[in-house]
């Protein structure tokens, strides 16, 4: 069996694409059980974070699996063939693995050390293992770069010090306003971002946090967990009129802020700035909203401009990351059999 890997991240692709190719956990079961429908395919698993959307697939002839992955992509995303050789990348076999150890090693992330991904790529393993589009080849795959993540961040110290993308942006907040102490925060999502987020916010002197959520028992739940304050859904744009910051982590498909929102309640704050911190993969905010007067917008993306003060020394760990991965990749390769077959873009 071949191991081969198509996707794109925050170094190929711009948000507006990558955010056309990532998958709710909502819709996660059905893409991969879709996928495993098309020829070549026999086992499949997908990452999708807010910087990268990643496919693994083990297929018996090579040829044959990519050209069903980029038929895949073009199927689901609509975006054209010149568009998925410009931002995607195809590996095989050893490079595919190569890069998945990377992964969760969090050597490939926009900020170096951070912890979410190994969560996220072993949350991809167990909800392929729970779709039943994982066999032994992936699993074996996915059981050694999890092996390898947690030996990375067991011998060396790439995580010391490291800002997560929750705490990038706070920090990012903290650089608009010098000081988060009495500012009024509200929070619109009470998934695992919305969750990190408030209990970021506290520690930062943070007077009120408001959460807003779909399912109001569980913005209860979270607010109550903190001391903030739960409020209904239907009650965000009342809420913003006296907010500082927002900070959107959705899972929602469409913008849960539009342009017109905004205009209206800047009408009643003329004089107050409002800043946006969009945290949503598809974003949660109109993008048209960074063009109203007095509202600063920033998103995913923006958050590559935080470092922290320990960036030089997590660097310095990263190149013993990467000597780990390097004995481990030889290691599995020989076990698994996989060579290095470079796949030219022939989507």
């Amino acid at each position: 069996m071949k191991i081969q890997l198509i996707g794109l991240n925050h170094k190929t692709a711009p948000i507006e694409i990558r955010e056309k190719v990532s998958f709710s956990s909502e819709k996660l079961a059905e893409a991969l059980l879709c996928l495993k429908r098309y020829e070549a395919i026999e086992e499949d698993v997908i990452l999708s974070t807010c910087n990268r959307t990643e496919i693994y697939a083990a297929v018996r002839d090579p040829g044959a699996g990519s050209e069903s992955l980029w038929r895949f992509i073009a199927d689901r995303t609509g975006l054209s063939r010149d568009q998925i050789c410009r931002y995607f990348y195809l590996l095989n076999d050893k490079d595919a693995l190569g890069h998945l150890f990377k992964v969760a090693a969090s050597l490939d992330s926009m900020i170096v050390g951070e912890t979410q991904v190994f969560g996220q790529v072993k949350d991809a393993y167990f909800q392929a293992r729970q779709a039943n589009t994982i066999g032994r080849s992936l699993d074996a795959v996915f059981e050694e770069a999890i092996r390898v993540g947690k030996k990375v961040r067991t011998e060396t110290q790439i995580g010391k010090g490291a800002v997560s993308t929750t705490t990038a942006a706070i920090e990012l907040a903290k650089k608009i306003f010098d000081s988060l102490e009495g500012k009024r925060v509200l929070i619109i999502g009470a998934g695992k971002i919305g969750e990190m987020t408030v209990k970021n916010l506290y520690s930062r002197g943070v007077s009120t946090v408001l959460v807003a959520n779909r399912t109001f028992a569980r913005a209860q739940e979270l607010a109550g967990a903190f001391g903030g304050q739960a409020v209904r859904f239907d009650r965000i744009a009342e809420c913003m009129l006296s907010a500082d910051i927002i900070i959107s982590s959705t899972s929602a498909p469409h913008y849960v802020v539009n342009r017109q929102d905004v205009l209206a309640l800047m009408s009643r704050r003329p004089h107050d700035s409002l800043f946006f911190i969009d945290l949503g993969m598809p974003r949660n905010i109109d993008p048209q909203v960074n063009r109203i007067e007095n509202v600063y917008l920033y998103n995913i993306d923006d958050l590559a401009s935080v470092r922290d003060a320990n960036i030089q020394e997590r660097i310095s760990e990263a190149r013993k990351a990467e000597q780990i991965i390097a004995l481990c990749l030889e290691s599995v390769s020989s076990r698994f059999n996989l060579g290095r077959l470079k796949e030219q873009c022939t989507a």
